[in-house]
Protein backbone atom coordinates (compact mmCIF):
# COMPACT_ATOMS: atom_id res chain seq x y z
CA UNK A 1 0.00 0.00 0.00
CA UNK A 2 1.39 3.40 -0.99
CA UNK A 3 1.64 6.11 1.66
CA UNK A 4 2.57 9.78 1.61
CA UNK A 5 4.83 11.19 4.31
CA UNK A 6 6.99 14.24 4.98
CA UNK A 7 10.48 14.17 3.50
CA UNK A 8 13.12 13.75 6.21
CA UNK A 9 16.88 13.47 6.42
CA UNK A 10 16.58 9.67 6.64
CA UNK A 11 14.87 9.55 3.23
CA UNK A 12 18.04 10.70 1.49
CA UNK A 13 18.71 7.26 -0.01
CA UNK A 14 15.17 7.02 -1.38
CA UNK A 15 15.73 10.09 -3.55
CA UNK A 16 18.25 8.10 -5.59
CA UNK A 17 15.32 6.14 -7.04
CA UNK A 18 14.11 9.40 -8.59
CA UNK A 19 17.57 10.39 -9.86
CA UNK A 20 16.71 9.70 -13.55
CA UNK A 21 14.30 12.63 -13.32
CA UNK A 22 16.81 14.99 -11.69
CA UNK A 23 19.82 16.63 -13.26
CA UNK A 24 23.05 16.93 -11.28
CA UNK A 25 22.35 20.43 -9.96
CA UNK A 26 18.84 19.59 -8.82
CA UNK A 27 20.02 16.53 -6.92
CA UNK A 28 22.58 18.65 -5.08
CA UNK A 29 19.87 21.12 -4.16
CA UNK A 30 17.87 18.33 -2.58
CA UNK A 31 20.89 17.23 -0.57
CA UNK A 32 21.48 20.80 0.60
CA UNK A 33 17.84 21.07 1.63
CA UNK A 34 18.02 17.83 3.60
CA UNK A 35 21.15 18.87 5.48
CA UNK A 36 19.10 21.69 6.99
CA UNK A 37 17.35 18.96 8.94
CA UNK A 38 16.66 20.73 12.25
CA UNK A 39 15.02 23.79 10.70
CA UNK A 40 13.20 21.56 8.21
CA UNK A 41 11.68 19.27 10.85
CA UNK A 42 10.55 22.16 13.05
CA UNK A 43 9.13 24.01 10.06
CA UNK A 44 6.48 21.35 9.38
CA UNK A 45 4.88 22.10 12.76
CA UNK A 46 4.57 25.85 12.23
CA UNK A 47 1.11 27.32 11.55
CA UNK A 48 0.60 28.17 7.88
CA UNK A 49 0.98 31.92 8.42
CA UNK A 50 4.53 31.44 9.76
CA UNK A 51 5.88 29.08 7.09
CA UNK A 52 8.73 30.32 4.90
CA UNK A 53 10.70 27.24 3.74
CA UNK A 54 10.01 24.56 1.14
CA UNK A 55 8.19 21.46 2.33
CA UNK A 56 8.43 18.13 0.51
CA UNK A 57 6.42 14.90 0.61
CA UNK A 58 7.27 11.40 -0.61
CA UNK A 59 4.84 8.83 -2.00
CA UNK A 60 6.21 5.31 -1.64
CA UNK A 61 5.16 1.73 -1.15
CA UNK A 62 7.00 -1.11 0.56
CA UNK A 63 9.40 -1.69 -2.31
CA UNK A 64 10.13 1.70 -3.90
CA UNK A 65 9.70 5.45 -4.02
CA UNK A 66 6.99 6.49 -6.45
CA UNK A 67 7.13 10.28 -6.41
CA UNK A 68 7.94 13.51 -4.61
CA UNK A 69 6.28 16.93 -4.43
CA UNK A 70 7.66 20.20 -3.04
CA UNK A 71 5.61 23.26 -2.12
CA UNK A 72 6.29 26.67 -0.60
CA UNK A 73 4.21 29.64 0.49
CA UNK A 74 4.35 33.01 -1.24
CA UNK A 75 6.41 35.56 0.63
CA UNK A 76 4.04 37.87 2.48
CA UNK A 77 0.97 35.73 1.75
CA UNK A 78 1.15 32.21 3.20
CA UNK A 79 -2.34 31.42 1.92
CA UNK A 80 -0.98 31.21 -1.62
CA UNK A 81 0.84 27.92 -2.24
CA UNK A 82 3.31 27.31 -5.04
CA UNK A 83 3.98 23.75 -6.24
CA UNK A 84 7.63 24.13 -7.15
CA UNK A 85 8.71 20.54 -7.89
CA UNK A 86 6.93 17.33 -8.83
CA UNK A 87 8.74 14.10 -9.70
CA UNK A 88 7.25 10.66 -10.30
CA UNK A 89 8.01 7.39 -12.07
CA UNK A 90 7.67 7.50 -15.84
CA UNK A 91 4.04 7.69 -17.03
CA UNK A 92 2.75 7.24 -13.45
CA UNK A 93 0.32 10.14 -13.71
CA UNK A 94 -1.89 8.64 -11.01
CA UNK A 95 1.06 9.20 -8.64
CA UNK A 96 1.23 12.84 -9.67
CA UNK A 97 -2.50 13.20 -9.08
CA UNK A 98 -2.27 11.66 -5.59
CA UNK A 99 0.57 13.99 -4.58
CA UNK A 100 -1.18 17.10 -5.90
CA UNK A 101 -4.48 16.20 -4.26
CA UNK A 102 -2.65 15.50 -1.00
CA UNK A 103 -0.99 18.93 -0.73
CA UNK A 104 -4.17 20.71 -1.86
CA UNK A 105 -6.19 18.98 0.87
CA UNK A 106 -3.48 19.39 3.52
CA UNK A 107 -2.80 23.07 2.95
CA UNK A 108 -6.41 23.86 2.07
CA UNK A 109 -7.43 22.52 5.49
CA UNK A 110 -4.91 24.91 7.07
CA UNK A 111 -6.40 27.93 5.29
CA UNK A 112 -4.65 28.12 1.90
CA UNK A 113 -7.01 29.42 -0.77
CA UNK A 114 -4.91 29.48 -3.97
CA UNK A 115 -2.46 27.00 -5.52
CA UNK A 116 -0.08 27.77 -8.39
CA UNK A 117 2.07 25.57 -10.61
CA UNK A 118 4.25 26.27 -13.65
CA UNK A 119 4.47 23.38 -16.14
CA UNK A 120 6.88 23.25 -19.06
CA UNK A 121 5.02 23.31 -22.37
CA UNK A 122 6.48 19.93 -23.38
CA UNK A 123 4.63 18.16 -20.54
CA UNK A 124 1.17 18.28 -22.07
CA UNK A 125 -0.05 15.06 -20.44
CA UNK A 126 0.95 16.28 -16.98
CA UNK A 127 -0.88 19.55 -17.65
CA UNK A 128 -4.01 17.58 -18.47
CA UNK A 129 -3.74 15.80 -15.12
CA UNK A 130 -3.79 19.16 -13.33
CA UNK A 131 -6.71 20.44 -15.41
CA UNK A 132 -8.90 17.35 -15.80
CA UNK A 133 -8.20 15.51 -12.54
CA UNK A 134 -7.08 18.14 -10.01
CA UNK A 135 -9.31 21.10 -10.85
CA UNK A 136 -6.64 23.57 -11.97
CA UNK A 137 -7.20 26.01 -14.84
CA UNK A 138 -4.65 27.46 -17.26
CA UNK A 139 -4.04 31.14 -16.65
CA UNK A 140 -1.02 32.44 -18.58
CA UNK A 141 2.66 31.62 -19.05
CA UNK A 142 6.20 32.66 -18.17
CA UNK A 143 9.37 32.39 -20.23
CA UNK A 144 13.05 32.30 -19.36
CA UNK A 145 15.42 34.00 -21.81
CA UNK A 146 19.18 33.48 -21.69
CA UNK A 147 21.27 36.60 -22.27
CA UNK A 148 24.12 36.39 -24.81
CA UNK A 149 27.65 37.26 -23.79
CA UNK A 150 27.48 40.92 -24.79
CA UNK A 151 28.14 44.23 -23.06
CA UNK A 152 25.13 46.26 -21.98
CA UNK A 153 25.20 50.03 -22.22
CA UNK A 154 25.24 52.18 -19.11
CA UNK A 155 23.01 55.23 -18.75
CA UNK A 156 24.28 57.62 -16.10
CA UNK A 157 20.92 59.42 -15.94
CA UNK A 158 19.24 56.43 -14.31
CA UNK A 159 19.30 56.18 -10.52
CA UNK A 160 19.44 52.77 -8.84
CA UNK A 161 19.29 51.81 -5.20
CA UNK A 162 18.47 48.84 -2.99
CA UNK A 163 14.81 48.18 -2.28
CA UNK A 164 13.53 49.55 1.04
CA UNK A 165 10.44 48.68 3.06
CA UNK A 166 9.03 52.14 2.40
CA UNK A 167 8.96 51.32 -1.34
CA UNK A 168 6.34 48.60 -0.94
CA UNK A 169 3.32 50.71 -1.89
CA UNK A 170 4.86 52.10 -5.10
CA UNK A 171 6.31 48.76 -6.16
CA UNK A 172 3.05 46.85 -5.62
CA UNK A 173 1.18 49.53 -7.59
CA UNK A 174 3.62 49.17 -10.50
CA UNK A 175 3.13 45.40 -10.60
CA UNK A 176 -0.66 45.41 -10.14
CA UNK A 177 -1.16 48.12 -12.75
CA UNK A 178 0.85 46.13 -15.28
CA UNK A 179 -1.20 42.91 -14.95
CA UNK A 180 -3.70 42.41 -17.78
CA UNK A 181 -7.23 43.04 -16.52
CA UNK A 182 -8.54 39.52 -17.13
CA UNK A 183 -5.67 38.04 -15.08
CA UNK A 184 -6.01 40.40 -12.11
CA UNK A 185 -8.40 38.33 -9.96
CA UNK A 186 -5.84 35.52 -9.79
CA UNK A 187 -2.53 37.36 -10.06
CA UNK A 188 -2.85 40.62 -8.12
CA UNK A 189 -0.44 40.87 -5.18
CA UNK A 190 -0.88 42.72 -1.90
CA UNK A 191 1.77 45.00 -0.42
CA UNK A 192 2.95 42.39 2.09
CA UNK A 193 4.01 40.13 -0.77
CA UNK A 194 6.71 42.65 -1.71
CA UNK A 195 8.12 42.97 1.81
CA UNK A 196 11.44 41.39 2.78
CA UNK A 197 10.74 37.99 4.39
CA UNK A 198 11.53 37.87 8.11
CA UNK A 199 13.61 34.68 7.75
CA UNK A 200 15.02 35.43 4.30
CA UNK A 201 18.49 34.29 5.40
CA UNK A 202 17.22 30.73 5.87
CA UNK A 203 15.67 30.39 2.42
CA UNK A 204 17.27 28.09 -0.15
CA UNK A 205 17.71 30.77 -2.84
CA UNK A 206 19.40 34.15 -2.60
CA UNK A 207 17.46 37.21 -3.68
CA UNK A 208 18.63 40.80 -4.20
CA UNK A 209 16.08 43.55 -4.85
CA UNK A 210 16.42 47.01 -6.37
CA UNK A 211 14.37 49.94 -7.61
CA UNK A 212 14.92 52.36 -10.51
CA UNK A 213 14.06 56.00 -9.88
CA UNK A 214 13.30 58.84 -12.24
CA UNK A 215 16.05 61.39 -11.38
CA UNK A 216 13.84 64.46 -11.77
CA UNK A 217 11.23 63.51 -9.19
CA UNK A 218 12.81 60.56 -7.31
CA UNK A 219 9.77 58.54 -8.38
CA UNK A 220 10.10 54.78 -8.68
CA UNK A 221 9.55 53.70 -12.28
CA UNK A 222 10.81 50.11 -12.14
CA UNK A 223 11.50 47.30 -9.71
CA UNK A 224 13.64 44.23 -10.26
CA UNK A 225 15.20 41.39 -8.34
CA UNK A 226 18.10 39.04 -8.97
CA UNK A 227 17.65 35.43 -7.87
CA UNK A 228 20.06 32.51 -7.68
CA UNK A 229 19.99 29.11 -6.02
CA UNK A 230 23.51 28.00 -6.94
CA UNK A 231 25.55 31.21 -7.53
CA UNK A 232 25.99 30.17 -11.16
CA UNK A 233 22.61 30.79 -12.77
CA UNK A 234 21.15 34.23 -12.09
CA UNK A 235 17.62 35.22 -13.05
CA UNK A 236 16.54 38.85 -13.37
CA UNK A 237 12.83 39.45 -12.83
CA UNK A 238 11.61 43.02 -13.40
CA UNK A 239 8.49 45.11 -13.65
CA UNK A 240 8.19 48.70 -14.74
CA UNK A 241 5.56 51.36 -15.14
CA UNK A 242 3.90 51.27 -18.55
CA UNK A 243 4.07 55.06 -18.76
CA UNK A 244 7.87 55.12 -19.07
CA UNK A 245 10.29 54.01 -21.77
CA UNK A 246 12.60 51.91 -19.61
CA UNK A 247 16.12 51.24 -20.89
CA UNK A 248 16.57 47.45 -20.59
CA UNK A 249 20.26 47.72 -21.45
CA UNK A 250 20.84 49.92 -18.42
CA UNK A 251 19.01 47.59 -16.05
CA UNK A 252 20.95 44.55 -17.28
CA UNK A 253 24.21 46.49 -17.11
CA UNK A 254 23.52 47.27 -13.46
CA UNK A 255 22.38 43.68 -12.74
CA UNK A 256 25.55 42.29 -14.32
CA UNK A 257 27.76 44.55 -12.21
CA UNK A 258 25.92 43.49 -9.05
CA UNK A 259 26.40 39.80 -9.89
CA UNK A 260 30.11 40.36 -10.62
CA UNK A 261 30.52 41.53 -7.01
CA UNK A 262 29.67 37.98 -5.96
CA UNK A 263 31.07 35.75 -8.72
CA UNK A 264 33.06 36.05 -11.94
CA UNK A 265 31.56 33.08 -13.72
CA UNK A 266 27.80 32.96 -14.22
CA UNK A 267 24.94 32.70 -16.71
CA UNK A 268 22.38 35.48 -16.93
CA UNK A 269 18.69 34.78 -17.51
CA UNK A 270 15.65 37.06 -17.62
CA UNK A 271 12.12 36.06 -16.69
CA UNK A 272 9.34 37.34 -18.93
CA UNK A 273 5.78 37.21 -17.58
CA UNK A 274 3.17 37.02 -20.33
CA UNK A 275 0.41 38.25 -18.03
CA UNK A 276 1.77 41.82 -17.81
CA UNK A 277 1.21 44.53 -20.41
CA UNK A 278 4.91 45.30 -20.94
CA UNK A 279 5.79 41.79 -22.11
CA UNK A 280 5.69 42.65 -25.83
CA UNK A 281 8.31 45.40 -25.43
CA UNK A 282 10.51 42.97 -23.52
CA UNK A 283 10.12 40.30 -26.18
CA UNK A 284 11.10 42.75 -28.95
CA UNK A 285 14.20 43.75 -26.98
CA UNK A 286 15.22 40.12 -26.39
CA UNK A 287 14.84 39.21 -30.05
CA UNK A 288 16.74 42.29 -31.19
CA UNK A 289 19.66 41.55 -28.85
CA UNK A 290 19.88 37.87 -29.73
CA UNK A 291 18.56 36.41 -26.47
CA UNK A 292 17.53 32.75 -26.50
CA UNK A 293 14.24 31.53 -25.06
CA UNK A 294 15.25 28.47 -23.01
CA UNK A 295 11.86 27.52 -21.60
CA UNK A 296 8.17 28.34 -21.71
CA UNK A 297 6.09 27.33 -18.71
CA UNK A 298 2.32 27.58 -18.53
CA UNK A 299 0.78 28.84 -15.32
CA UNK A 300 -2.06 26.80 -13.80
CA UNK A 301 -4.14 27.93 -10.84
CA UNK A 302 -6.60 26.32 -8.45
CA UNK A 303 -8.47 28.56 -6.03
CA UNK A 304 -11.32 28.13 -3.59
CA UNK A 305 -13.10 31.34 -4.44
CA UNK A 306 -14.47 33.19 -7.44
CA UNK A 307 -14.87 36.88 -8.10
CA UNK A 308 -18.46 37.95 -7.40
CA UNK A 309 -20.45 39.18 -10.37
CA UNK A 310 -21.10 42.92 -10.62
CA UNK A 311 -24.88 43.35 -10.69
CA UNK A 312 -26.75 46.34 -12.11
CA UNK A 313 -29.27 48.03 -9.76
CA UNK A 314 -32.13 46.23 -11.55
CA UNK A 315 -30.45 42.85 -11.25
CA UNK A 316 -29.62 43.49 -7.60
CA UNK A 317 -33.30 44.12 -6.82
CA UNK A 318 -34.23 40.94 -8.63
CA UNK A 319 -31.75 38.86 -6.64
CA UNK A 320 -32.92 40.34 -3.36
CA UNK A 321 -36.57 39.60 -4.02
CA UNK A 322 -37.84 41.51 -7.03
CA UNK A 323 -38.94 45.08 -7.50
CA UNK A 324 -42.32 44.34 -5.86
CA UNK A 325 -40.94 42.09 -3.10
CA UNK A 326 -42.01 38.96 -4.96
CA UNK A 327 -39.93 35.78 -4.57
CA UNK A 328 -36.79 35.77 -6.66
CA UNK A 329 -37.02 32.20 -7.98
Amino acid sequence: MAVIKRLSFFDKSKLKELSPFLNYEDENLFVDMLTNSIAGVLHYYLPLKYKFLNESYLLSDINRTLGLITVNTFSGNPYKINISQLFFLENSYEVAQQLVEYVVSQYGAKGADTFYVLIDDIYTELAQVFVNNCGFRQCSSEQIWEAPRISFKKNRNIKYRRFKKSDVKEVSDIYNDSVFTHFKPALLRNEEEFCEPVFSGLKYANEYRYVVEEPSFSRIIAYFKILTADNEKYIVDFNYSNGYDVDFDTILNFATREILKRTRKFKLYIKMKNYINTNQAQREYFEKKGFTCTSTKHLYIKDFFRVAKEYSPEERYSVLGGLHNSPSF
